[in-house]
Order: structure tokens, then C-alpha cells, then sequence
């Protein structure tokens, strides 16, 4: 078993990937090494790497960039530090490093939207958009204070000590969307009636997307990227796991997370 071996497997399913411009490749090491123990992270941060290493793992599957560029073959930052520190960490080590990206975001119940929906108990579905990278949901009316508060208490467990609001307070809302890290709900999802968006820093900008939802009278709920996706990547690391019950896989969250302070 190697890691082409895995990669075959999510490519294989996952129709929606194009095999040409995919940046689930192979960021590090040799895919064609016998691998026996595998981690599984939202990011391949030197302190995930170092924590797999200490656990054995000959291969560690990333959702993110390991060398801080989105699309492959990530170049640009290697021969700088933090880039030679880790290229040195990897050559040494030998461990193989495999981004899954493009697979698991689109990947049906266990990946990425559908788990974060998930972890915040988001059950009753309602409609998406034609990607499948955001969706609707249906939750009891509420104000938007009490629904962040739920939000806030779900991720807590991620790491998360806080999330941004935008909106009254006092409004009241029943149905929030989501979607897929960096590719968050849009207009796509006010239209199908959504009143209140959840979305990361990353891929929703204060002047270019949550501001602009606000002119819209929608509320917003922001969190850390990684916060959007961790339950998917533990999703993927069970899943990877009853395909291949002969390897041993390890879900590492080891990526520094920011925390709150105020005034």
C-alpha cells in the first residue's frame, strides 16, 4: 500500500475533479514508498508534521497547502524560511506529504460542508446551490444573539474561544447557510432565503463580502477557516480508515489557532 494507492481512491470518486489542474497532488516524498501509519490534518503546519512524525506516520494528508501557495506544485515559498525548515523537516523524515483538497471539499455526507453543518447541528436541509459548495438550512426562529451563541459553543471544542457578528441582535433568523471553507455562501444562498451566513475570515472579507451581505439584510457569523473544516478532515481520517483497515490513521489539529482578547 502506498500513498498513490489512497490518492487513486479519492480521485476515482470524486467525478467533479479535473485529474489536469487538481492540487490534490503529492507535496512531498515518495508516493510509491510502502506506508503503514497515516495522519490526517486540516494543514500540514510543521507542528502537525512533528506530531505525526512522533506518532510514526510514513504519510500525512493535508486539506491545505503545506508551502502556503494554493495551487500546485507549491514553489514560490520553499527556499525561504519557514519553507527550508520544513523542506529540510520532510527530506529528512521521509514522510510523504498528499493534499486532499478538491476531493473531499465536493465529497457527499462526510466531507467538507456537509460535516460542518454537522458538528453545528444544522439536520434539516433545504436546498444548494449548483456547486454543492454552499447550502440552506432550516432551525427554529431565533434571534441572531442566540443562534451565535449556539454557534459559539459548538466550535468551542475546536478551538475556537469566539465568533464576529454582524446584524441586530434582536433579529430574528431560521435559516442559516454555509458552505466550503474559503468558498463560503453568497447572494447564491440569500436568493434561496437564507438569513444569516456563516462564514470564515479567509474567504469573506470585511469590504468585499461581509459588509455587502450586511447592505443586504442578512446577518453574518464568522469564524477561522480551519474551524470550518476540522470535522471533515476527522471525517476523512474514519473514512480513509475503513477503506484501508490494514493502515493505522491519526487526526492531528496542531495548526496554531488565534484566540480573543477584549477590551
Amino acid at each position: 500500500m502506498n500513498t498513490n494507492d489512497i490518492r487513486h481512491y479519492l480521485l476515482s470518486n470524486s467525478p467533479w475533479v479535473n485529474r489536469d489542474t487538481t492540487v490534490d497532488t503529492v507535496k512531498a516524498g515518495d508516493p510509491t514508498r510502502e506506508i503503514h501509519t497515516v495522519g490526517v490534518g486540516w494543514m500540514s503546519t510543521i507542528y502537525d508534521l512533528r506530531a505525526a512524525h512522533q506518532m510514526g506516520c510514513d504519510l500525512f494528508i493535508t486539506h491545505e497547502p503545506t508551502f502556503w501557495e494554493h495551487y500546485a506544485p507549491e514553489q514560490k515559498l520553499r527556499d525561504v524560511d519557514p519553507g527550508i525548515a520544513k523542506a529540510k523537516f520532510l527530506a529528512e523524515t521521509g514522510m510523504v506529504v498528499l493534499r486532499a483538497h478538491d476531493s473531499w471539499d465536493n465529497w457527499p455526507v462526510l466531507g467538507i460542508r456537509d460535516s460542518w453543518a454537522r458538528g453545528l447541528g444544522l439536520t434539516q436541509y433545504l436546498a444548494q446551490d449548483e456547486t454543492r459548495w454552499h447550502a440552506v438550512y432550516q432551525i427554529p426562529e431565533t434571534t441572531l444573539a442566540e443562534f451565535a451563541k449556539c454557534v459559539a459553543a459548538k466550535v468551542a471544542v475546536l478551538g475556537e474561544d469566539s465568533v464576529r457578528v454582524m446584524g441586530d441582535p434582536t433579529m430574528r433568523v431560521s435559516r442559516p447557510s454555509l458552505g466550503v471553507g474559503c468558498g463560503g455562501p453568497d447572494l447564491d444562498m440569500v436568493r434561496l432565503g437564507s438569513d444569516v451566513l456563516i462564514v470564515c475570515y479567509d474567504g469573506a472579507s470585511y469590504w468585499a463580502a461581509r459588509e455587502r451581505f450586511a447592505e443586504l439584510g442578512v446577518a453574518v457569523i464568522s469564524v477561522e477557516h480551519g474551524t470550518t473544516e476540522m470535522w471533515g478532515l476527522e471525517s476523512l481520517a474514519k473514512h480513509l480508515s475503513e477503506v484501508f483497515p490494514t493502515l493505522t490513521f491519526h487526526y492531528f489539529a496542531e495548526h496554531p489557532k488565534p484566540w480573543t482578547v477584549s477590551a
